[in-house]
């Protein structure tokens, strides 16, 4: 295996609106090659990870398979370098990416592969939570480049299809020269990929992003000894507000119900020894509002206070029939901290 990288600079992207989810957490670019659509058959044989700093300052690594036999290397390397960051920025990752990357790794024999970082996966916003659908001629990642005016970023001009030619060319290849050649293709394919992902990122300022968050899901960055928890659904009754989620790692169960563990608890709460997590959370109702005291579930409540539904100590969650997904994501985020911070690590 070969491992390249590569320094640039790139205009950091800030935004209220990402900061707000995001803007506390590490996160890297993430990208892969492949040759084919099929995790079973077609190994990946590229793996690009870009990581972005606050002064613009980037760091490209690429993993590329130089034979067949490197891609258990290559899977093990990706691992270990994922990991270490919060967040992965992908396109369509959710559904491509990382399932595949997990699925080679199963059939490389690599026990316990996992990829712990929360996904944000600009495809699925764009696609279910903007009006691009109806706008674009495709969601393809180069139509929201040529949408945004960056198509002229781009170096490579090779296809996806036409990569994957080219890798079988270079493993047939007798030449060095031209072997090197074919391998800088690839790898421009990939590294133009990851930078141009990058810079599509303030399309989520023309998305609506809580409800992609309250959709799709968000993570809340660990206190004391948490982990990173990833809120994975979230569930609005007349009654209730679930919380369900994944932490990476728990040791044992756990349960806790209201006024379980103090007369000051106002949930119940389940976490499962594989580190799935649910918190159910009374509300009230009135004609067509939904509401909670959240002076008495939170007792400090200054991060709710700047938000449009806080009045007098509560949190309208849902008016005139209708969801605020921006309070339910805020509210649920606030709480597993609280209990983060209130609750030694199981």
């Amino acid at each position: 295996m070969k491992t390249i990288e590569y320094h640039h600079n790139l205009e950091y992207f800030s935004s209220a609106l990402f900061d707000r989810y995001f803007g506390d957490m590490s996160f890297c670019v993430f990208d892969i090659e492949t040759l084919g659509l099929k995790p079973g058959f077609c190994p990946v044989v590229l793996a690009g990870v870009m990581t972005v700093e606050r002064d613009g300052s980037c760091l490209l690594t690429q993993y590329f398979a130089e034979t067949a036999e490197d891609e258990g290397e290559l899977l093990l390397s990706l691992e270990e370098y994922l990991n270490d960051f919060d967040c992965i920025i992908t396109y369509n990752g959710r559904h491509f990416d990382v399932p595949f990357i997990k699925k080679r790794a199963e059939v490389c024999g690599l026990d316990g592969f996992s990829v712990k970082p929360f996904n944000l996966d600009l495809y699925l916003i764009i696609n279910g939570h903007s009006p691009f659908r109806q706008t674009l001629k495709s969601l393809r990642q180069s139509s929201v480049e040529e949408y945004m005016g960056l198509s002229s970023g781009r170096l490579d001009e090779i296809s996806g299809k036409e990569s994957v030619d080219l890798y079988y060319e270079y493993l047939r290849c007798p030449d060095p020269e031209l072997k090197e050649s074919l391998m800088k293709k690839i790898l421009l394919h990939n590294h133009d990929d990851l930078v141009q992902l990058y810079r599509i990122l303030p399309v989520i300022k023309q998305t609506d992003l809580h409800s992609a968050m309250f959709s799709l899901g968000f993570p809340v960055k660990g206190e004391g000894d948490w982990p990173n928890l990833t809120v994975r659904k979230l569930n609005l009754s007349t009654k209730n507000l679930t919380v369900s989620g994944i932490l990476p790692e728990s040791r044992v169960g756990y349960t806790a119900y209201a006024g379980f563990s103090s007369p000051e608890q106002c949930y119940d709460c389940t976490i499962e020894s594989d580190g799935s997590f649910q918190f159910t959370v009374p509300i009230e109702k009135l004609r067509d509002s939904l509401f909670i005291n959240v002076k008495e579930l939170l007792g400090d409540t200054s991060a709710l206070e700047i938000l449009p539904g806080h009045v007098n100590g509560f949190l309208i969650l849902c008016q005139n029939n209708k969801r605020n997904p921006l309070e339910i994501n805020m509210l649920a985020r606030e709480l597993l901290v609280k209990f983060m911070r209130e609750t030694p690590f199981i």
